[in-house]
């Protein structure tokens, strides 16, 4: 695979997200799939693979392959989480409609900025069980905060009206910390 350069990419933000609070906003439950896009170095994932437990899953991806040696290294015994090295924008290798919760956390305005959202849409959709929800997390339009420039960012109305574009219906916005907020979105049906 060449490599591909994502804007801001291979960076963690371990230090402006809390991964257990964010984790406990979503609706995850015991036995769900959660697939983790641009995962960076799994925190998030990890504390994913907790809410989902035993019987669940978790699909850690991103297309940094030091990112993810750096969550195979912190994976341990846990046999609940599969780390992969691929672009969210191709095709993973993953049955379709197996997914509860496509999640990303700043990934999106990257792939807006490069022009990807088609081929993501496409793969989301292939993805998402039936009662599957697709997360976005992502930095805040606010000066001065930590994060992308401003020029990349984008507001939750921006998000939410790309999303319908690209046919979900956004069933909730919200806070998800100091610099972030959370979008959770279903495939219209």
């Amino acid at each position: 695979m060449a490599r591909k350069i994502h804007v801001d990419g291979g960076k963690s933000t371990r230090d402006l997200i809390d991964a257990k609070k964010l984790i406990e906003m979503l609706p995850l439950k015991a036995g769900d799939t959660f697939l983790d896009a641009g995962c960076g170095d799994g925190f998030i994932s990890l504390e994913a693979a907790s809410a989902v437990g035993d019987e669940g899953r978790v699909i850690a991806v991103d297309v940094y392959p030091e990112s993810v040696a750096i969550l195979r290294s912190r994976i341990c015994r846990r046999s609940n989480i599969l780390p992969l090295v691929a672009d969210i924008t191709h095709r993973l290798p993953v049955p379709d409609r197996t997914v509860d919760i496509y999640f990303m956390a700043n990934v999106f305005h990257g792939i807006v900025v490069n022009g990807e959202v088609e081929p993501l849409m496409a793969e989301v959709k292939r993805l998402l069980s039936r009662s599957g929800r697709l997360v976005v997390v992502d930095f805040k339009k606010v000066e001065g905060t930590p994060g992308p420039h401003m020029e990349l960012r984008l507001s939750e109305d921006e998000v939410t009206e790309i999303l319908e574009d690209h046919g979900f219906v956004v069933e909730s916005v919200g806070d998800a910390g100091t610099y972030h907020y959370i979008i959770i979105a279903v495939p219209r049906h």
